[in-house]
């Protein structure tokens, strides 16, 4: 439990609160234009827990060796794309609303900040 309360998680704590408040927020306020707040909730969520997975894997790995930080984060993202994927297939057999362009921009803003963070987690840290 202590391993996720370290320096380097700190960041995608207050991405996942910071969000998972705007979209509370967002419920409660009248927007011009439509954002479903459950749908972002949703998707912080699926990348606030790969994140836990991907953060787990690659502080158990050397990063001294590249190839294996390559490796790690590759298969990072391939897990996130197979989830991912997993997940649209799941909701296109719903036949739910559409999800809309602002929720799907949010969204893989969110993907993008998530693998920026994790991307950080495997840099050398050169000043030691």
């Amino acid at each position: 439990m202590i391993l996720y309360f370290q320096k380097k998680f700190r960041p995608v704590l207050a991405l996942f609160f910071a969000v998972i408040a705007l979209a509370l927020l967002i419920q409660n306020v009248s927007i011009p234009f439509t954002i479903n707040p459950d749908f972002i909730m949703v998707v912080n969520l699926i990348l606030f827990t790969m994140a836990l997975f991907n953060f787990k894997r690659i502080s158990q790995i050397d990063l001294n060796n590249s190839n294996a930080m390559v490796r790690s984060v590759m298969t990072g993202t391939m897990l996130k794309f197979i989830v991912f994927g997993g997940a649209a297939l799941w909701y296109a057999t719903q036949k739910k609303a559409p999800i809309g362009n602002y929720n799907l921009m949010i969204a893989m803003v969110l993907y993008l900040l998530y693998t920026w963070i994790e991307i950080g987690w495997t840099r050398i840290n050169k000043d030691a």
